[in-house]
């Protein structure tokens, strides 16, 4: 999955965009970052801030996957109720995009998963050396940002993050 953030540009820009990434990658989600449920024809669905009440959005596109950011069980349990498809809980270790963020260590990750049903991703601070003790405490997947783009080979940074979960 991709996921586009681009918090400061208009819709026309946003699409602009979005639709560069599509012709970039094939065979892949893309979601795209927004306040506002996101209507482009090839973008997989929206991924909400959890700062916005999703249901309030509703009625969303058909056929579109939705989800949100969380940093607690009750945002978590919110997003379920208002029938996202998946969280993302964090920030669950240090992290460079997100310097001030509380910091919750895997707990986060154990106490979602417990209380909800849909799948939980892990964000903040992953890399190769930390990504499975964030799947062995009940993630999904995990959310990353510089474990793949700092390095030049991006696809081999995948790669061995892949790995490290055991993909």
């Amino acid at each position: 999955m991709v996921q586009i953030r681009q918090k400061n540009a208009n819709y026309e820009e946003l699409s602009e965009f979005t639709n560069m990434v599509i012709g970039l990658v094939k065979n892949t989600l893309i979601m795209v970052n927004s306040e506002t449920p996101v209507n482009i024809q090839s973008v997989s669905g929206t991924h909400f801030p959890e700062k916005i009440d999703s249901k309030t959005q509703q009625p969303w596109p058909q056929n579109k996957i939705y989800g949100q950011s969380v940093h607690s069980v009750i945002s978590a349990k919110r997003a379920e109720i208002n029938k996202v498809n998946y969280v993302i809980a964090g920030t669950i270790f240090p992290s460079n995009s997100h310097p001030n963020s509380l910091i919750s260590g895997t707990k986060l990750i154990r106490d979602i998963s417990k209380e909800i049903s849909i799948p939980v991703l892990g964000v903040g601070g992953i890399t190769q050396n930390n990504a499975m003790q964030v799947i062995e405490s009940g993630a999904s997947g995990i959310a990353v940002i510089s474990s793949i783009s700092k390095y030049k080979d991006t696809y081999k940074a995948s790669k061995l993050l892949a790995e490290a979960i055991g993909i």
